[in-house]
């Protein structure tokens, strides 16, 4: 019997009006939903990526796209953890593909919440950012690898998360994690069930990297440094600490950099 699969695509676009950063373009296909709540004082608009299946299973596919013109600063991210549910045996991978493009003088926050692998979960990813010269991006990506909480550990299945990041149409970062079942120890991951990641993209960037190490959590395993002009950081442990660990980094980070006020949206608490 062939299962109905997931087939959902949502795209935000922003521009800079006379009222400042504005809503210029919206497109959503189900599953997907983009939600856009009142931020706090001080910080620019928000679009909430949403999944309304609750999950993704094998075959289902998602392409997100945030596109900012040149000027305007946002912030896109998800209303929750995106869980990855068990693949059946013999079936097609799920599917994620993220595009984010940034003009002169814009700024984006790409600021998704974890994705929860479960046991025998088999997920392709790859994100796409192209930022033109003098545009900035705070980006990250975190994923747990199991449901810790209910005593369960990644241990088979199938993770290909990729990254690429192009700067005034050169390619200047591209990074991929593989895991085809349990991480392996001998890769650094030890016991860790958790890895995040974060950057930061600018002209600026290298210029912030003690600012950025100054700010790594002490209970997790962590670092920054800068490649390329681009200011990377990763983190490793368990769920709980990687988050608040990721948190309190993109909150500093963000003042630092973009000078927003020092907190994630809401979403991010709730």
């Amino acid at each position: 019997m062939k299962l109905q699969r997931g087939d959902g695509a949502a795209s935000v676009a922003y521009a800079l009006g006379p009222q400042g950063t504005a809503l210029a373009d919206l497109y959503q296909r189900d599953p997907c939903r983009v939600l856009f709540p009142h931020g706090e004082p001080g910080d620019p608009p928000q679009a909430v990526f949403v999944t309304m299946s609750g999950g993704l299973a094998d075959g289902d596919r998602l392409r997100l796209q945030a596109r900012l013109h040149a000027g305007a600063v946002a912030t896109a991210t998800t209303q929750a953890a995106e869980k990855i549910y068990r693949a059946s045996p013999a079936a097609a991978d799920c599917v994620i593909d993220v595009a984010a493009s940034v003009a002169a003088g814009a700024a984006l926050e790409w600021l998704p919440q974890e994705t929860i692998l479960f046991d025998g979960a088999r997920l392709r990813r790859r994100t796409v950012v192209d930022i033109a010269a003098g545009g900035r991006l705070l980006a990250c990506e975190m994923v747990v690898l199991g449901r810790i909480a209910s005593g369960e550990r990644f241990t088979s299945g199938l993770l290909l998360d990729a990254w690429r990041v192009r700067r005034d149409g050169r390619l200047v970062w591209a990074d991929a994690l593989r895991l085809d079942a349990a991480a392996p120890v001998a890769a650094g991951f030890g016991d860790a069930t958790s890895v995040a990641m974060a950057l930061y993209v600018a002209d600026d960037a290298a210029r912030h990297l003690e600012a950025a190490r100054s700010a790594l959590p002490s209970d997790v395993k962590a670092g920054a440094t800068v490649v390329n002009g681009l200011l990377l950081a990763r983190f490793l442990g368990a769920p709980l600490p990687v988050r608040r660990g990721l948190a309190s980094w993109l909150a500093d980070m963000r003042s630092v950099c973009l000078d927003l006020p020092p907190r994630l949206p809401r979403v991010w608490h709730v």
